[in-house]
């Protein structure tokens, strides 16, 4: 039976404190201009919540809003809308002019079960609980961020962001959610309002690129590609989102048998987290798609933070994009194979030392290389086990659990840091089959490689 959607109880807009921020246009940079044309990054944080709707809207709905208007005073850029700079024809900014705002929508669901916990849920359920992020088809404007609170009542609430990917990068839309939910966790608002705002850097002029070159090489190379509009995007009924976690334990375990294997062959290889995490849910995923034929070539593409490409580095606070593509590839055959997780560990390696050496110096081949490898449906990721999601503490403790579903149309994983322990947290879009030969992946996979180093 088809689930309901969520009630409506109110839509509002948010807007920064009145002449708190001036009208601002922020040019896009080249690292930004790369996402047009892609989807929005839609995240869910899930908390529990043991009170009606009533008490939600009486004496928590006034404390977000207030909180997440401080909270625009700095990131201002979040309320403005990306658009072609006036009398250009390819220039892209974020504006943003005193009255705009982020829309606010507060909803309720009975369908708690349907959602909460661990257990595989389909995307077309969660995507209920996110906020739309339309173009102005008029005027051309699209708004960058767009929040719903959906309130379970009795049992919990979930906050739902959909952000437009070219206004910042997933450090950015972390620490905006970090500084949303300090300022209302601690109850700032009475001493904020007249104090400096946080110290965010939205100067897009720190990102070199004197003569454009890197700009107009990435758009015009990605001009083509479609523009994806998650409102028109159908669900497949059968795709549901699992979630998987790898314990210190385990990560410790893929480092020792990397390493164990890299002495047989007497090879050096970049051995950390990332890497063995990566490729040991890379060689599982392949597995688990049986479509995929054994002669294939399959491809990877991570996102990575180019900060300290620079000197000075960027700021740790900039809001906007600094990251680039790293590309993998490997034959399905060897991903499968017996020696699957050491392929994919020397592949991923490999690629992040290129990345380190070369930088962002092959940057205007970027959109080129992606446009490439698009039309094979490459495995990336989706956040960061460094971004520390599960510290957004509005003041009901920490989230339950946080997903990213637009893995849904990235065919990437969702990564996190773990919320009770040390590890790490993957999501993963699978239909249920496929579901299965993944646990059986992941349980039969770490009992072998156990018996590697013992």
């Amino acid at each position: 039976m088809a689930s309901s959607p969520p009630k409506i109880i109110e839509t509002s807009l948010v807007f920064p404190p009145a002449g708190s921020v001036p009208g601002t246009s922020i040019p896009l940079t080249f690292f930004d201009v790369a996402w047009l044309s892609f989807a929005p990054v839609e995240r869910l944080f899930f908390y529990p919540f043991h009170h009606s709707t009533s008490h939600f809207t009486s004496y928590c709905l006034p404390a977000l809003k207030s909180s997440l208007s401080l909270t625009l005073q700095s990131f201002f850029p979040l309320t403005g809308n990306i658009r072609l700079t006036p009398e250009t024809t390819d220039k892209y900014e974020i504006y943003y002019k005193s009255g705009d705002s982020v829309a606010l929508t507060v909803a309720e669901s009975d369908r708690y079960d349907e959602v909460f916990s661990d257990h595989p849920r389909q995307i077309s359920k969660l995507k209920t609980l996110l906020p739309c992020l339309s173009k102005s088809e008029s005027s051309g404007l699209q708004p960058v961020l767009a929040i719903q609170v959906t309130v379970f009542p009795s049992h919990g609430l979930v906050i739902g962001t959909t952000l437009h990917h070219s206004a910042c990068d997933g450090k950015g839309s972390v620490n905006f959610m970090c500084t949303w939910a300090t300022i209302c966790h601690t109850n700032y608002s009475k001493v904020l309002q007249a104090s400096t705002p946080f110290r965010i850097e939205v100067d897009r002029s720190i990102i070199p690129d004197p003569d454009g070159s890197l700009y107009t090489a990435i758009l015009n190379n990605l001009s083509g590609t479609e523009n994806h509009n998650l409102d028109s995007i159908q669900s497949d009924p059968e795709m549901l989102l699992a979630s998987f976690k790898l314990k210190a334990e385990h990560i410790q375990l893929l480092k020792e048998v990397l390493l164990h294997e890299a002495a047989k062959r007497n090879v050096t290889l970049r051995c950390s987290t990332a890497v063995v995490t990566y490729a040991f849910v890379w060689a599982g995923y392949v597995k688990a798609k049986s479509t995929l034929s054994e002669t294939e070539d399959v491809y990877c593409m991570f996102a990575t933070d180019h900060r300290q490409s620079y000197q000075p580095p960027i700021p740790e606070n900039y809001l906007g994009n600094c990251i680039g593509p790293c590309i993998v590839q490997a034959k399905v055959k060897d991903l499968i194979g017996p020696a699957g997780f050491f392929v994919a560990c020397q592949a991923i390696g490999k690629a992040f030392d290129e990345v380190k050496r070369v930088g962002i110096q092959n940057a205007e081949d970027w959109g080129k290389i992606v446009l490439e490898i698009g039309s094979h449906k490459p495995f990336g990721t989706s956040g960061s086990f460094r971004f520390k999601v599960y510290d957004v503490d509005f003041g009901w403790g920490k989230p339950a659990k946080v997903d990213i579903v637009s893995v849904a149309y990235s065919g990437a994983m969702a990564v996190a840091e773990s919320r009770e322990q040390d590890g790490m947290e993957i999501g993963l879009c699978f239909t249920q089959r496929e579901i299965e030969v993944f646990t059986n992946y992941i349980g039969e996979g770490l009992g072998y490689m156990s018996t590697l180093v013992n």
